[in-house]
């Protein structure tokens, strides 16, 4: 039995808040382990539930969506965190966000804003580089 696609998007959540300080904090390896954890979640999340209906009951291929993502925001940032470029890093991760809020209102789901995270989710990691 697998859990509801709201774990799966609030593991997401939790890794995504901590790249944002990971990069802000310049550890790349660490920006680069969350950047990898956002997207095995958002498969994970997709998994669950591969298609969702829109608000006029039209049927919407949440894959297609993260591939599109894939191959766009998400390799961005990912790309800025291999090359340590903190400019880049925080104008894509702002740009991921539009995209998740994209698909959150495509979905019937405008209620789930983002906003850039205030403190990380991970209270016990270390976000300075060693």
């Amino acid at each position: 039995m697998l859990p509801d696609q709201s774990h799966a998007m609030a593991d997401v959540g939790y890794h995504f808040t901590n790249l944002w300080f990971a990069g802000e904090a310049a550890n790349w390896p660490l920006a680069q382990f969350y950047s990898d954890e956002v997207r095995s979640h958002l498969r994970w999340a997709v998994r669950i539930i591969p298609k969702r209906k829109d608000a006029e009951g039209r049927e919407i291929d949440l894959g297609g969506i993260l591939g599109g993502l894939e191959t766009s925001t998400l390799k961005d940032l990912a790309e800025a965190i291999k090359a340590k470029d903190k400019e880049k890093f925080e104008g894509t991760y702002k740009a991921q966000m539009e995209g998740c809020m994209a698909c959150h209102r495509a979905t019937n789901k405008p209620y789930l804003r983002l906003h850039l995270p205030e403190k990380p989710d991970a209270g016990i990691v270390e976000f300075r580089p060693e």
